[in-house]
């Protein structure tokens, strides 16, 4: 969507955040300091900005940033840089401000700016800041094909046909649901959704909203099509990786896929919903990979098994109670998640091979989340079962 994309670091100690904010200190003494021979300017301040967030150092990127705002408090690099990095520090009301102020200086050229008030808005506002950004993007990139350069439109970065598909369907995400009783969502959502495949065919993400649509129209054949197209556009190639089968020089090593991890278990949810049991549980699986302590995807899974009849029973039992166990081990907090996961074990009952778990009992765990139980043993081991997925 042309907005800045911040990588993501494993989490600093506290000692190291502190010292980079005194060597930051530091340079920011240097840099306003009457006797320092060289006064530096705004841009080159906000070039200093970017070796910090290209370094993950975003608290010290923004104390730079904001040198740079006081310096030039309408300098429309610098609020867009600070709204973004305000975001990734979770400081939300102060991005808002600087994003509004950015739209107030700077109103018909840059997109960047009303796609994440597009984000950071609800209903009817959040449309309007999607629409007018959608628009400045098909602009620029008009303007981009007709000079052939790459860093057309104010040295903004190329923008793709992704970029659009994805605001696209930012927007038509806001028909479905903050503005899904407009006298017009449906119509409107659908043609943004359509949109978003004619600017990008390859967008996993546009097919997958698609195939929302299609089921809140109770058109599940539809949906099934859908889904199952999204999925072969990002599916094969992130197995072909899991499995070795392609070399890194074949693959983008930051992105493996185009989804995010929450939209992945989006994907999965469509999928068990159309019955397409098999993929859905290997999109499970691969986001398992990358969280094994997240209990929705091991109650999804076991839910997926369930739902395929009496041969799959072993295979949902042990992921209902894995289910279990990670949420109480997180403190996870969906109680009608967890209602779900024990209705389902009462109905499964105790396996062959784990009535020494059931008599070793969970009763204390759930005790501790004040959910009533049957037994209140102590646990001592838990033996988990390692029982494969059948397919």
């Amino acid at each position: 969507m042309g907005k800045k994309n911040f990588k993501k670091k494993l989490g600093a100690s506290l000692v190291e955040r502190k010292k980079n904010l005194q060597e930051a200190r530091k340079e920011l003494a240097k840099s306003s300091s009457a006797k320092t021979k060289m006064q530096y300017s705004a841009d080159q301040i906000l070039d200093k900005v970017d070796e910090y967030i290209d370094s993950f150092q975003y608290e010290l990127a923004q104390k730079f940033c904001q040198r740079a705002l006081e310096m030039e408090p309408d300098n429309i690099r610098a609020l867009e840089t600070a709204g973004s990095l305000l975001l990734e520090l979770g400081d939300t009301e102060a991005a808002k401000q600087c994003f509004g102020r950015a739209v107030e200086v700077n109103p018909d050229t840059g997109h960047s700016k009303y796609m994440y008030l597009g984000q950071l808005f609800e209903g009817a506002e959040a449309i309007q800041f999607f629409q007018k950004g959608i628009e400045l993007m098909v602009k620029e990139r008009e303007a981009q094909s007709a000079q052939e350069l790459a860093a057309a439109c104010g040295g903004e970065e190329k923008i793709s046909g992704r970029d659009i598909s994805t605001a696209y369907c930012s927007l038509a995400e806001i028909y479905m649901t903050d503005c899904c009783d407009e006298p017009n969502a449906e119509s409107e959502c659908e043609t943004a959704i359509n949109k978003a495949i004619e600017a990008d065919g390859e967008n996993p993400e546009a097919y997958q909203l698609k195939a929302s649509f299609y089921l809140s129209k109770e058109n599940k054949q539809e949906a099934l099509s859908m889904i199952k197209k999204s999925a072969s556009l990002w599916l094969p190639h992130y197995q072909a990786v899991d499995q070795d089968k392609i070399t890194d020089e074949e693959s983008d090593p930051v992105e493996v896929v185009p989804l995010s991890y929450d939209a992945r278990v989006t994907t999965a949810k469509i999928l068990i919903e159309v019955e397409e049991f098999e993929t859905a549980v290997t999109v499970l699986e691969g986001l398992l990979d990358e969280n094994e302590d997240d209990p929705q995807i091991w109650y999804m899974i076991g839910w997926a098994n369930y739902l395929q009849g009496e041969d799959y029973k072993s295979n949902a039992r042990f992921y209902l109670k894995k289910c279990k166990e990670v949420y109480v081990k997180t403190k996870y907090e969906d109680e009608g998640l967890l209602k779900h996961t024990e209705e389902l074990l009462a109905e499964l009952g105790p396996g062959d091979d784990d009535e020494d778990d059931d008599a070793e009992g969970d009763g204390d765990d759930v005790e501790d989340l004040e959910i009533d139980s049957d037994s209140e043993s102590e646990s001592n081991t838990n033996n988990d079962s390692e029982t494969k997925m059948e397919h």
